[in-house]
């Protein structure tokens, strides 16, 4: 028996069709924020990820040589694949509103939630340098996880600017204030205590301890760029009506191409509790490809969703057919054919399976009608419909139906 890789995982039936649904509620809330797909290939060159997504993504990369000795990987995130694609796209008329939700790659420990292969759900604007934009991503990934029922989560938002200006107050250079960061990113993980010891390793104890104490909040430092985009965002959740924010220190977001507001959806209940969904500005990004355009941007993370989405379904019957033939298998298959071209779903089931089987079937499946079709109802035209939910049978003309 050959098994499926680890980190990754086989969907079948009923679940698989929730992945669906769940999906399509994403794209639909995104529509109606004014966002549109873009679709970017599911293989780059390896360059376009080791040079413009830092070392946290290079090291998690599936990567490989191709029959021509091409380097190439599957895309870890589709962030920069976008940006490709659009500074690519100088005719494009800003401000540019995209979602992508597609399969990404990352080679990291997996666990609930977290997969080797998953499906993220971005939206990005580019284009717009206002901290409205980061705003208007905010309350559309809010208004996306309230209309599939997720409510019990807090937005955590901090800024790109204040984490390099404390870093800079405290003497850390540049290099080393990147490493700090990914410590940082850590915390939630394992703890501010070893955190401190790791960024004592780096910078040494009196700066670690200033670093933690301004993550505590015992310390302040003066950024008033950062500090006012923060303020500003704020301002702008406000007339959003979002109120379940808050201003988080420590976040940090590891992705290096950062550089403005930064923003985690993080559970607080039910089957996942963690980062749902985060992302922020990084305007610099676009000048790796020559271009000067300012862009912010959120990704759901859809395996995390879906766990919370399952446990807060409930199934109920779906307003479906089952066409069943009793001892008349051609007309079933007339039937379920003009159903079909009058655009109603109906499943097909013959006499080859009896006919408690054949409705267990439609129980298993949450189908509501049950079509009999036998030789003693045709002779009169007709057909008997089996409502399964409310457990009646009505007789029906063919024509009728």
């Amino acid at each position: 028996m050959v098994n499926r890789i680890k980190g990754t995982r086989d969907f079948i039936g009923a679940e698989a069709v929730l992945r669906q649904q769940l999906l399509e509620k994403i794209r639909s809330s995104y529509s109606l924020f004014g966002f549109e797909p873009v679709e970017t290939p599911s293989l780059e060159y390896l360059q376009l990820f080791t040079d413009k997504s830092g070392p946290e993504i290079e090291n998690q990369l599936y990567s490989f040589e191709d029959k021509k000795g091409e380097k190439l990987a599957l895309r870890p995130e589709q962030t920069v694949s976008k940006m490709r694609a659009i500074t690519n796209n100088k005719s494009l008329i800003k401000p540019i509103k995209t979602y992508s939700i597609g399969s990404v790659w990352r080679y990291e420990d997996v666990a609930k939630g977290r997969l080797r292969e998953f499906i993220q759900a971005d939206i990005d604007i580019y284009g717009g340098k206002s901290v409205f934009y980061d705003a208007e991503i905010i309350a559309c990934i809010d208004f996306t996880l309230k209309s599939i029922g997720i409510t019990d989560y807090k937005i955590h938002l901090n800024n790109r600017k204040i984490l390099q200006d404390m870093l800079d107050s405290f003497g850390v250079e540049f290099e080393a204030g990147l490493q700090v960061m990914r410590e940082m990113d850590k915390i939630d993980k394992v703890g501010l205590e070893s955190i401190e010891k790791s960024i004592a390793d780096i910078v040494g104890k009196d700066k670690s301890r200033k670093i933690i104490d301004f993550i505590a909040g015992k310390l302040d430092v003066k950024s008033d760029i950062g500090g006012k985009e923060l303020n500003d965002l704020v301002k702008y959740l406000e007339q959003y009506g979002i109120k379940n924010y808050v201003i988080d220190r420590k976040l940090v977001r590891g992705l290096a191409y950062y550089d403005g507001n930064i923003f985690e959806f993080i559970a607080e209940s039910g089957p996942y509790k963690g980062t749902i969904a985060g992302g922020g500005r990084y305007d610099m990004l676009s000048k790796q490809f020559n271009s000067d355009l300012s862009a912010t941007g959120c990704a759901i993370g859809f395996e995390r969703i879906f766990e919370i989405f399952k446990g807060n379904f409930k199934e109920k019957f779906s307003d479906k057919f089952c066409v069943i033939s009793i001892d008349n298998d051609v007309e079933a298959i007339k039937i379920a054919m003009g159903l079909r071209a009058n655009g109603k779903a109906a499943d097909l089931l013959l006499s080859d399976l009896s006919l408690s089987k054949a409705l267990a079937y439609c129980n298993s499946k949450k189908i509501r009608y049950a079509v009999l079709v036998g030789n003693k109802d045709l002779k009169t035209s007709t057909v008997t419909i089996r409502d399964l939910e409310e457990k009646k049978d009505k007789k029906i003309n063919l024509s009728d139906l």
